[in-house]
């Protein structure tokens, strides 16, 4: 129990994680709650759909992960590989939200007071000394004002590859430590080669610092913001057809993660 309340602390810990900020170790939970605040207002200024889009995108998560499953697998595979399917859709809860977060646009709140938004400008996204967006194909930085340039924009593309290498470690051990212990301590006879959980470990880091990052960047700075666009007036189109899109990047995601689990050799039968 105090391993898994560990894992669990440190998953938050890496969802809050922001490289211009200084966490209090007096407190680090309020710190870490203040930070997913911030970055939650933020967000909003930025895409006043990102809650519902955020609701979406965990359920999608679960869902596209589990269909990607069946259809990699078979209906016949699934029970025999249930730990495998498990592990994968906790892992892909955890780390396709985390990934849409870290790459959301945002922007200064428009209630804040003028020292209120200077200091926040002073904790913007930063790489190798400069401010980027979060996002490399949103409008402004997040004054909402200042356009970035080309510099900046490859450095928002590399900024978040750190975070999101460390999350999707952090998401992989839990998940697959989790079944790990489940299956470990059950009497159904389990057909599958334990999973090298270290290697699970990298690979799913390695796939989020680039797979996930590039996704969910041209996502929600190209792909959504067009749509936005063309469906302003029809907001019921408009949703659908994000929702619809969504659907396709969380298959495509889970399609290339377990394809490439399997093809590594890391997901195995007995």
């Amino acid at each position: 129990m105090r391993t898994l309340r560990a894992g669990v602390l440190f998953l938050l810990s890496a969802l809050c994680a922001h490289p211009a900020t200084s966490f209090s170790l007096k407190n680090p939970v309020q710190s870490w709650t203040k930070e997913i605040a911030v970055g939650y207002e933020r967000r909003v200024a930025a895409d006043p759909s990102f809650p519902a889009k955020s609701v979406a995108e965990v359920f999608l998560a679960a869902g596209t992960q589990l269909t990607a499953e069946w259809q990699r697998r078979g209906a016949a595979r699934l029970l025999p590989e249930i730990e495998f399917i498990l592990a994968g859709v906790l892992t892909a809860v955890a780390g396709k939200y985390f990934s849409m977060w870290k790459v959301a646009k945002t922007q200064l709140v428009a209630t804040h007071s003028t020292a209120a938004a200077a200091a926040a400008t002073d904790q913007e996204l930063r790489f190798g000394g400069m401010k980027v967006p979060t996002n490399a194909f949103q409008a402004t930085l997040l004054d909402g004002f200042t356009p970035p340039s080309m510099k900046q924009r490859l450095g928002s593309l590399i900024a978040p590859t750190v975070p999101l290498f460390r999350a999707g470690m952090i998401a992989s051990a839990v998940g697959y430590g989790m079944t790990a212990g489940i299956f470990s301590g059950s009497r159904t006879r389990v057909v599958t080669q334990q999973v090298n959980i270290v290697y699970a470990c990298l690979y799913t880091g390695a796939f989020m610092a680039v797979v996930s990052n590039l996704r969910y960047q041209v996502l929600q700075g190209v792909i959504e913001p067009a749509i936005d666009s063309w469906f302003r007036r029809v907001p019921f189109l408009r949703a659908t057809v994000i929702f619809a899109i969504r659907i396709g990047n969380g298959l495509l995601g889970s399609i290339l993660a377990i394809s490439g689990m399997r093809l590594l050799g890391l997901q195995k039968l007995k």
